[in-house]
């Protein structure tokens, strides 16, 4: 079995099951400020980016399992982890952009006085699992049957 794989099921249902919390939070007990465990801010759709990056990192979770099961080896398999993983760093990081780096160039220096490591909303710290899952993407390779 490939080396990078079990990391990237690891990470899958990390993400997996923080996108499900922070999603369920949000649709159980909404939060009105934004942090970890919350998903305020835009609507994509109508819905909040939470259900989005929900369904990609189960989508790499489900996919990497099966690669780890050995049902589903082919080299469309490395293809659809690293498409997912890339996917959910464009998503997370832009929607981390609108979040952050928006507020960030519109307040300029007021922005740091009032910035806290516990405001920073759940996409942004989705957006790092996202990146550790495409970086090991890139070095996973097929197994050769």
């Amino acid at each position: 079995m490939p080396k990078f794989i079990k990391p990237i099921f690891y990470l899958s249902l990390l993400g997996t099951l923080f996108a499900l919390t922070v999603t369920l939070r949000q649709y159980i007990a909404p939060a009105s400020q934004p942090g970890i465990f919350s998903c305020v801010g835009f609507k994509i759709w109508g819905l909040s980016p939470c259900p989005y990056g929900l369904t990609l990192f189960a989508l790499l979770f489900i996919i990497s399992g099966l690669i780890i099961s050995r049902r589903f080896i082919s080299s469309w398999a490395t293809h659809l982890l690293r498409l997912l993983a890339w996917g959910g760093v464009i998503f997370a990081g832009w929607v981390g952009w609108r979040e952050i780096g928006l507020p960030l160039m519109a307040r300029g220096g007021y922005f740091w006085e009032t910035f806290s490591l516990a405001t920073v909303p759940a996409c942004v710290w989705g957006f790092f699992v996202f990146l550790a899952v495409a970086i090991l993407t890139c070095f996973y390779k097929t197994e050769s049957t």
